[in-house]
């Protein structure tokens, strides 16, 4: 109770509304991730390709062990 009683005077001049924009650049605030995903289609297909790449590797890897020990007992 206290504490939103003295809360109520800061809240009204908008001081807390206002101290996102002063520590940095405005344009930075919106877009901040370090891939663009404003195409959402094309974001689709960049990020089914990276999961799938990902997940396939150690079957790709595991393939190649098996056909590289198959092929020294020859």
């Amino acid at each position: 109770m206290i504490i939103a009683r003295a809360a109520r005077p800061v809240l009204a001049r908008g001081a807390i509304r206002n101290t996102r924009l002063a520590h940095g650049h405005p344009e930075n605030t919106v877009y901040n991730m370090p891939f663009d995903y404003r195409n959402p289609k094309t974001f689709a297909v960049k990020i089914v390709a990276y999961c799938s790449l990902g997940f396939a590797i150690p079957f790709i890897a595991a393939a190649y062990q098996l056909n590289k020990s198959a092929g020294a007992d020859a």
